[in-house]
C-alpha cells in the first residue's frame, strides 16, 4: 500500500520536500506514478522505527505488530521484513521499552464516570477489556473502582456521550481507541502483551509489578 508525499510527509514530521527528495535519491521507497511521488507505507513504519530507539515510539502499525508478535499471532498488515523486526523486537527488547515502544497504538482519554455506570461500562459489548480491568489473566491488581478500556474509533464519540464521560484530574475511566484500521481484537478481552503495556501505562510500583509477573507466568507457558 502506498500514501501521498503530504501524507508520509505528516507521518515523519518531515517537509514534504524532504521526503521527494528521499523518494528520488533510493533514501525511502516509493515510486513515481502519474506525475506524482507515492511513498510505500512499509518504508514510512521502517523509518519510524529506525529512530524509536532514538526516542520516538513504533508507528502504530508496528506498536500492534510488537503485541501480536509476543502474543505468537498473525500479523497480516505487516510486510514480511517488518513481521520478521517484530519478532526480533520481542527477543531482544526488554519489558520496560514495551510501553514506551507502543506509546502511539492507541489514543488515551483519562475520563470520570459515575461509579454506578462502571460496570454497565464493562459490560457493554463494544468494548474490549484492558489493563486491571481484565478478569481470564489473573492479574495481580484488581481495579475494583476503574475501567480500562479499548473502543473503535467510531463507537468512541457515541460511548462518551451515553456514559456521560468527562475528562478529570481524578479519571476512574481509561478509553484508549486505536487507529480505525488497527482494530484488531477478536474477544472481549485483550490478550496479555496488551495488558502488560496497559498496566506499564500506570508507572506505579504495582502495576509494573503485576505487569513483569504476568509477563513472566505467559512467557513460561
Amino acid at each position: 500500500m502506498s500514501v501521498s508525499v503530504q501524507e508520509a510527509a505528516e507521518r515523519l514530521d518531515l517537509h514534504p520536500g524532504r521526503v521527494r527528495r528521499l523518494v528520488s535519491q533510493g533514501l525511502l521507497e516509493g515510486r513515481k506514478v502519474g506525475g506524482r511521488w507515492l511513498v510505500d507505507e512499509s518504508a514510512i513504519s521502517e523509518r519510524l522505527d529506525v529512530h524509536a530507539r532514538a526516542g520516538r515510539p513504533l508507528s502504530p502499525r508496528s506498536a500492534w505488530g510488537l503485541l501480536w508478535a509476543a502474543d505468537g499471532r498473525q500479523m497480516p498488515w505487516l510486510a514480511s521484513r517488518e513481521r520478521s523486526r517484530a519478532r526480533q523486537r520481542i527477543r531482544s527488547w526488554p519489558l520496560d521499552e514495551w510501553a514506551w515502544a507502543c506509546r502511539h497504538r492507541a489514543v488515551a482519554y483519562k475520563l470520570r464516570a459515575h461509579p454506578s455506570m462502571l460496570q454497565p461500562l464493562l459490560d457493554d459489548r463494544r468494548v474490549v477489556r484492558g489493563g486491571a480491568s481484565v478478569r481470564h489473566l489473573s492479574v495481580d491488581l484488581i481495579a475494583v473502582s476503574d475501567a480500562e478500556l479499548y473502543v473503535r474509533q467510531a463507537d468512541a464519540p457515541n460511548l462518551i456521550d451515553e456514559y456521560s464521560l468527562i475528562r478529570s484530574q481524578q479519571p476512574n475511566v481509561v478509553v484508549r481507541v486505536p487507529p480505525g484500521d488497527m482494530w484488531l481484537f477478536d474477544n472481549e478481552e485483550a490478550p496479555w502483551p496488551v495488558v502488560v503495556v496497559d498496566l506499564l501505562d500506570a508507572r506505579d510500583d504495582r502495576s509494573v509489578r503485576a505487569a513483569n509477573d504476568l509477563a513472566r507466568r505467559m512467557r513460561a507457558r
